[in-house]
């Protein structure tokens, strides 16, 4: 007979996510840093670039960020020259794309991401990673889902 630990009995999920979350960023944050670029600023360059054109609201989403947060992760962004918002049109929604400077700075910091990624998946296992990933993918879509 199997029996089931008490979720309460276990740590707690978000801690143990949080925790591991400022770890895994501290060390990319340090590798981008030479480019001054985080690594939350990276994966927004990432998902524009790989959708040009993007709705504000749908980066936001993809992103797992309400929308404030987002805006105010671009404003600098938009600042320093790495992304253009687009203005709306009528009832349409702002969206983003990236500017050759911010292309540029993709190029660039897509080399040290690389480095760090290396680091991190080949200390930890390519497989092992793999397995990980995908169980982080499905507790984030079921988290989403609770939320909702």
């Amino acid at each position: 007979m199997h029996q089931s630990i008490p979720a309460t009995d276990l740590p707690c999920a978000c801690t143990t996510m949080r925790k591991a979350t400022r770890a895994l960023s501290r060390l990319y944050d340090d590798t981008l840093a030479p480019l001054d670029v985080t690594v939350a600023q990276f994966g927004i360059l990432k998902a524009i670039w790989r959708e040009p054109g993007l709705a504000l609201s749908r980066l936001a989403d993809e992103m797992v960020m309400d929308r404030t947060s987002l805006y105010r992760m671009l404003t600098p962004m938009t600042s320093a020259g790495w992304i253009a918002i687009a203005s709306p049109t009528k009832g349409r929604a702002k969206t983003a794309t990236l500017t050759t400077e911010g292309e540029s700075l993709l190029v660039q910091a897509r080399q040290l991401w690389d480095d760090a990624q290396n680091r991190v998946v080949g200390t930890y296992g390519a497989d092992r990673w793999q397995v990980l990933e995908s169980a982080i993918a499905e507790l984030t879509r079921l988290s989403v889902g609770l939320n909702a």
